[in-house]
C-alpha cells in the first residue's frame, strides 16, 4: 500500500470523525480516529498495542512502516 493510499484513508477518518470508522489491514493492523483524543490510533492487533498520532503525516509515515516491516522511529 502507498503512502498517499494511507494518507486519503486517514484524511477519510478525520473528515467523518462523528462516524465510527475503522480500517482492518492485512488482518494485523487496525486504523481509526478518536475525536475525543483528536487522534489517529493505529492499533497492532497481535500485540494488542495502541498507537496515537495527532499528525496524519505522521501516521501515515508510521503504518506505512509497519506494513513493510520497516524500523519505526515515530
Amino acid at each position: 500500500m502507498a503512502p498517499f493510499e494511507i494518507n486519503s484513508m486517514i484524511e477519510n477518518l478525520v473528515n467523518y470523525e462523528d462516524s465510527d470508522i475503522t480500517y482492518t489491514l492485512a488482518n494485523k493492523y487496525k486504523l481509526s480516529y478518536t475525536k475525543k483524543l483528536k487522534s489517529v490510533q493505529i492499533c497492532d492487533i497481535e500485540k494488542d498495542i495502541i498507537h496515537y498520532y495527532g499528525e496524519i503525516d505522521k501516521a501515515t509515515l508510521a503504518l506505512f512502516n509497519m506494513l513493510h516491516n520497516k524500523s519505526m522511529d515515530i
